[in-house]
Formats: C-alpha cells, sequence, structure tokens
C-alpha cells in the first residue's frame, strides 16, 4: 500500500504544475495580445482623427484631394509590406532568428532604397500634375506624402521589428508617442487654422520620423555585416522571392470583398453601395482585432515551423483555427443580439431595413478570418504562393457568383455572395494548410531554391 502510494503520488503535483504552466502560458499571451490590440488601435484611431478634422475643415474638393492622396499612400504601404514587411516576420524568426541585428540593419538599407524609389515616384507624379495645371490641391497633398511615405515606412518597419522579438508592448509604446506627436500636431494648426492636405502629411511623416528613430535606437540594429553573415543580395533575393507572391495574395484578398462594391452599384445603385458599406463597417472592428493578433500570431507560426517543422505547425494550426473563428463568432453573436438598437444608434435609423442581412455579413466575416488562420501557417511555411491561389479562387467565387445573385437580389445577393467566397477561401486554405506545404514542397520560384541556385 505504501509503496503504491509513493509512486501515485507525484501525479496530482505534476498535474498542478502542468496546470500552473499552462495558467502562466495563457496569462502571457493575453497580455502580449491585449498589448497588440492597444497598437492597432491607436494607429487606427489615429487616422480616424484626421479624416474626421479634414472633413470638417476642409471644402470638398480638397478633402477629395487629401482621399486621393491617402490611398496613393495605402497602395505604397502595400506593396512594402508584402515585399519587406510580411517577409521580414517570416524570416527574423526563423532564418536570422540568431543575427537578427544585421538583418535589422539590412532592412534599412532596403527601407533607404524602397523610400529613394516611392518619394521619387510620389513627386514626380505631382510635378506632371502640376505643371498640366491638374488636380486643384492634389499636387501639393501629393508632396506631402512624398515627405511622409520615408517616414511612415521607417515607422511601420521598427513596429514590426518588435513584432518579431514578440514584445508587442514596445510596439505599443511607439504608437502612442506617434500618436500623441500627431495629435498635438494636429490640434496646433488647427488652432492656427491652416489645416490642409499637405500639413496634415506633414504631421504624419514628423510624428512617424520622431517615433521610428526612436524605435531604432532600442533596437540597436547592426549596419556593418560581418563576413560569416549574410549578404544584401541574399535578402534581396528572399524577399522578393517570397513578397512577389505576397503582393499577388494582397491584391486577391482585396478583389475578394472590393468587386461587390462596383457590381452593388451597377445592379443597385449608390443607395446599395452605401447600405453595403453601413453593414460592412459592423465587421471592421472585429477584423481589426484580428489584424493586430496576426501580427503576433505569423512570427510565432514562423518561429514554431522553423524549430518543430510540420508537426508543430499542425498542432499550432488547430489551435488558430480555434482562436480566429471562435472569436469572431463570439463577436458576431453579441452584435446580431443587439443589431436593431446598434443601426439605429449608429446611423441614427437609416439602415433598419438591413437587420436581417446582418446575420449574412456575420457568417461571411466569420468563415473570412477564420480562413486567415490557415494563411498565417502557409505563409510560416514560407509558402504565400499557396495562400495566392486560395484567396485567388475566392476572388473568383465573387466575380462568377456575384454577377448573377447581385443582379436578381440586388444588396442581399452581395451579402450572400461575400459569404460564399470567403467560405470558398477557408475551404481551400484548410485543404492547402493540411497537406502541409513547405519550403522543400514549394515550386523553384520559391525563395529558398532561389537562394540555393
Amino acid at each position: 500500500m505504501r509503496s503504491n502510494l509513493s509512486a501515485e503520488s507525484p501525479l496530482p503535483g505534476r498535474t498542478i504544475s502542468q496546470a500552473a504552466d499552462l495558467a502562466r502560458g495563457l496569462g502571457k499571451w493575453a497580455s502580449k495580445g491585449f498589448l497588440a490590440l492597444l497598437d492597432q488601435g491607436l494607429i487606427s484611431a489615429s487616422n480616424f482623427v484626421i479624416a474626421v478634422l479634414l472633413a470638417r475643415q476642409l471644402s470638398a474638393n480638397d478633402y477629395g484631394a487629401y482621399a486621393l492622396a491617402f490611398e496613393g499612400l495605402l497602395f505604397l504601404s502595400v506593396l512594402y509590406g508584402a515585399l519587406v514587411l510580411e517577409p521580414m516576420s517570416v524570416f527574423g524568426p526563423s532564418i536570422y532568428q540568431d543575427q537578427l541585428s544585421e538583418y535589422l540593419g539590412t532592412l534599412l538599407k532596403i527601407h533607404i532604397g524602397a523610400s529613394i524609389v516611392a518619394t521619387s515616384g510620389v513627386l514626380a507624379l505631382a510635378g506632371v500634375l502640376r505643371w498640366l495645371h491638374r488636380g486643384g490641391n492634389l499636387p501639393a497633398a501629393l508632396v506631402g506624402v512624398g515627405f511622409a511615405v520615408p517616414c511612415l515606412l521607417l515607422f511601420w518597419l521598427a513596429r514590426r521589428a518588435f513584432y518579431i522579438k514578440l514584445s508587442p508592448g514596445n510596439a505599443a509604446l511607439g504608437a502612442l508617442t506617434y500618436s500623441a506627436v500627431l495629435l498635438t500636431g494636429l490640434l496646433v494648426v488647427t488652432w492656427r487654422g491652416g489645416l490642409s492636405p499637405l500639413l496634415a502629411f506633414l504631421i504624419m511623416g514628423l510624428a512617424a520620423a520622431i517615433t521610428g528613430v526612436g524605435m531604432l535606437v532600442r533596437l540597436k540594429p547592426t549596419r556593418r555585416l560581418s563576413a560569416q553573415t549574410f549578404s544584401l543580395k541574399e535578402v534581396l533575393k528572399r524577399h522578393w522571392a517570397y513578397g512577389r507572391w505576397a503582393v499577388a495574395s494582397s491584391v486577391a484578398i482585396w478583389c475578394s470583398t472590393a468587386l461587390l462594391y462596383p457590381l452593388v452599384g451597377v445592379f443597385g445603385g449608390l443607395a446599395a453601395v452605401g447600405g453595403f458599406k453601413a453593414l460592412m463597417n459592423l465587421a471592421s472592428p472585429v477584423g481589426q482585432a484580428f489584424v493586430a493578433v496576426s501580427l503576433l500570431s505569423l512570427p510565432h507560426a514562423s518561429q514554431v515551423f522553423h524549430e518543430a517543422g510540420s508537426a508543430g505547425s499542425e498542432r499550432l494550426r488547430l489551435r488558430l483555427s480555434l482562436l480566429y473563428a471562435g472569436g469572431p463568432a463570439l463577436y458576431w453573436v453579441l452584435v446580431c443580439f443587439l443589431r436593431e438598437p446598434i443601426l439605429r444608434h449608429l446611423y441614427a435609423g437609416k439602415y433598419l431595413a438591413m437587420g436581417g442581412l446582418v446575420t449574412w455579413v456575420a457568417l461571411g466575416s466569420t468563415l473570412r478570418i477564420a480562413a486567415t488562420a490557415q494563411a498565417i501557417v502557409l505563409r510560416s511555411m514560407q509558402s504565400p504562393h499557396v495562400v495566392f491561389w486560395a484567396y485567388l479562387i475566392g476572388g473568383m467565387t465573387t466575380l462568377l457568383a456575384g454577377i448573377p445573385l447581385t443582379s436578381i437580389w440586388g444588396l442581399r445577393g452581395a451579402v450572400m455572395t461575400l459569404t460564399i467566397s470567403s467560405g470558398m477561401a477557408l475551404a481551400v486554405a484548410y485543404m492547402l494548410a493540411r497537406h502541409g506545404f513547405s519550403p522543400e514542397l514549394a515550386p523553384k520560384s520559391s525563395a529558398s531554391s532561389e537562394i540555393a541556385a
């Protein structure tokens, strides 16, 4: 009896220890997730404040100039994100995890080159428009974008570097500093009565420059490479091989939703477009929340794949699938339950008749975010080409199903199309992730094969 007790007695202690470790792990990731949400929320809120202030103070033409210039800035950020930031989140925690300072120093060199190209292109476009006497205040707004682009991209590079280190607290601190400087500058200029698109972009660039430089001081990148480390050419090849597929994926993701707006306009008119936008606004909070979660998930998934291979990625994929499906589901249960008061107070009662479509939007949003979990694992396996095909099929579904459904049922058909397209993207991404793609299974255009060649 005594021997049995002594043999069995460690089990309760071991179970308690495992439970304590699990609780500490969950608490750690919960705190990191909160900081990531805070970081993303501060940046989104800052952009919202700028848009509202300009809309209130500028004429319609001047605000249109700002909107067009800002879309140009977003386009450049998509390219930079696909070619620099997303590959950085994949390679930083895996291939270059032991040489992170040197890797960041190399990325700074790439950033300088990309900034020169982007700024030159924007300023050239502004000069052409000014020479042609076209665009009203758009040329001046583009000059502001030309100044802001290198500063904002540097700020985003530094933010993403802290996510590689799984240190969202430093990124959130940077976002707080950026927001404080930005809002202070806006308040001063607004108080003096001289706010313009040009000044708005200049203030954004100044805030980003101050914050980005301060963050780089804490990151301490190494500018000079030793003979034993990688070369700039190697990093460029690796980023280009990965990033060109990331660019294609970003365009495919954008098309899978953006195509519905012109379809609704053609078959339902501008009022229906407004209704569709009003419905999609309900999906924005949960979408932005999981953008923040993805900033942590991708570098963590890359590290898991680098250290544990496909088996570790499969275990992580199951956990991410639960998080990326369960989180949006909980959000939408609450929204669907309160949809009538939400629509009434948010839109002053204008879109109450569309309450029945909220359930369709909820389903489409949940499916789309759940597909992101599969895409994160595929990206961590350095297989962005697979993500492209998954979302390309989703975009083709939007086009093929959207035309007949929207022509027959109008806005309801568009919302149904969104759900079908999201479900198709999830199904394809899930099957491809289960297949277990890895760099060795990637086509010859992958980063590893090109560098080896």
